[in-house]
């Protein structure tokens, strides 16, 4: 990992742990050994959003979480640093579009943007692992629902098998997936295209993290689609780029990148897959989508993926 996404990462996990302290530009500073001028810029290349920002946002969306879970709002402001409702309100209407007090009401169901009533559960019957299943088939329609694998799932994590209605219908999900049985799990995620802005999103992200925490985990990684890395990049998730190709040899790939001479990316290792996919690794700025392009555009005959991850 490069001494810039070395630096990015070790801030992200700072200002997790201490998402409830006083974090200064100073004490940042100082972990990380660099300027506040040289942070600002590692967070340009890394992030979406200025660095002070962004830990404004996570606060937020932590606050979020424990308005979910139950606690009166004005404990959870001066928990989150705001010496008065009124500033909390304020702020948290800014990300989420909504006040606090209308973000949850009874049953824990979220009144959202546009006036969205919902609620996030985790799957307790078969019947409703039947109809997450026909929610996934409508978002990726190639993909093949193997219900023996579900089963599985639900067995044993179905706290971690998130979903939220609205008007009776799912909109949205977050599950666990593949796991190593100790530490790290994939998460397989879906949202409709109209509750996009929503907040809902980000909602069933801080439950499935919070969950998973509790459970011991301590890394999640997910395989992002083109168009979601502002939003994961926000949520403090860092990325690798794989790159394949049937074509290309490793070297051929190794040297396009070099040529290259791209500052948010550098290689991570490499591999052939299935005796025939030659793969490279590459660590990245998740917000730097010119780089996919390079590689499917100009050099061609090869595909890409993001995945991201965090620890938790």
């Amino acid at each position: 990992m490069g001494v810039n996404a070395a630096v990015y990462e070790k801030i992200i996990k700072y200002v997790d742990e201490h998402i409830k302290d006083k974090i200064t530009l100073y004490d940042l500073s100082r972990l990380s050994g660099y300027s506040v001028r040289h942070l600002y810029k590692i967070f340009r290349i890394y992030s979406p959003v200025p660095l002070m920002e962004y830990i404004r946002n996570k606060r937020l969306y932590a606050a979020a979480s424990e308005i979910y879970s139950g606690r009166r709002l004005y404990d959870v402001a001066l928990d989150y640093g705001y010496e008065t409702p009124a500033g909390f309100y304020k702020a948290f209407q800014g990300v989420f579009g909504c006040a606090p007090s209308e973000y949850k009401s009874n049953n824990q169901n979220y009144k959202i943007r546009r006036n969205i009533f919902m609620n996030i559960e985790h799957v307790k019957s078969t019947a409703e692992l039947d109809e997450l299943a026909e929610f996934f088939a409508t978002i990726y329609p190639k993909s093949t629902f193997n219900k023996k694998e579900w089963l599985e799932r639900w067995s044993k994590t179905s706290e971690l098998l998130l979903y939220a209605r609205d008007n009776g219908k799912i909109c949205a999900a977050t599950l666990a997936g593949t796991s190593d049985g100790v530490s790290h799990f994939s998460i397989d995620e879906g949202i409709l295209e109209e509750y996009w802005g929503t907040g809902i999103f980000e909602a069933l992200f801080i439950e499935i993290e919070k969950r998973a925490k509790k459970l011991g985990y301590t890394y999640i990684s997910v395989a992002i689609a083109d168009g979601q890395e502002e939003f994961y990049a926000k949520l403090g998730y860092t990325g690798r780029m794989l790159i394949q190709s049937e074509k290309h040899s490793i070297d051929d790939l190794k040297n396009f990148l070099a040529n290259l001479k791209s500052k948010n990316a550098e290689l991570s290792h490499d591999r052939v897959h299935d005796g025939h996919i030659n793969q490279i690794w590459l660590n990245v700025s998740i917000v730097d989508k010119a780089l996919k392009k390079q590689f499917e555009e100009v050099l061609g005959n090869c595909w890409t993926q993001i995945i991201v991850g965090k620890n938790i």
